[in-house]
């Protein structure tokens, strides 16, 4: 890049930057104090079990999933909060060859869940969720489960830092 380009390129980017600061953007976790006190917050959740029958599995991992986000880099904490979760696991064809063969499906984890005070049963926070995760469809069906179970870590993965992003946000706008 030449110094003529750097030089316009830079001058394009004063704008910009102007106009973020102007209408209040600011990154969820941009000052230092908030960020410890969502963490904290974070940090205070209990999980509760999350599936049921066949979506058992994907529910615990979305749950190791949350609990290793809230509590990184602060610990537990004393429990002031408890999360309830709904999952549903979805499986649709998105590829499907001309003989009718499925190569490819994609798996949806959606997710309703509700936050509540511990002691509480009125709901302070609900929302919902989802991730998407795609397998291929191989001869091999232990390469096709390996596959399977690998997009539900992903999916898994995602959905519990969209959780993450949208409680943050929630104990964001309360002031924590």
């Amino acid at each position: 890049m030449d110094t003529l380009s750097r030089r316009l390129f830079l001058a394009g980017l004063a704008p910009v930057a102007a106009a973020l600061a102007g209408c209040g953007f600011q990154p969820l976790m941009a000052r230092p104090e908030v960020d410890a006190s969502i963490s904290m917050e974070l940090a205070a959740i209990r999980i509760g079990d999350i599936g049921e029958d066949e979506d058992r599995r994907v529910g615990q991992l979305l749950r190791n999933e949350l609990i290793d986000r809230f509590t990184a880099g602060v610990g537990e904490q004393p429990q002031r909060y408890y999360l309830a979760i709904d999952i549903d696991q979805r499986t649709s064809a998105l590829q499907i060859q001309n003989t009718d063969t499925v190569t490819r499906y994609n798996l949806e984890l959606i997710a309703r869940f509700r936050l509540y005070e511990n002691g509480s049963n009125e709901t302070i926070y609900a929302a919902d969720a989802s991730a998407i995760s795609s397998y291929d469809v191989v001869d091999s069906e232990y390469a096709t489960l390996v596959a399977e179970q690998g997009s539900a870590r992903a999916a898994s993965r995602d959905l519990s830092n969209t959780i993450a992003a949208l409680l943050a946000l929630y104990f964001r706008r309360q002031g924590a």
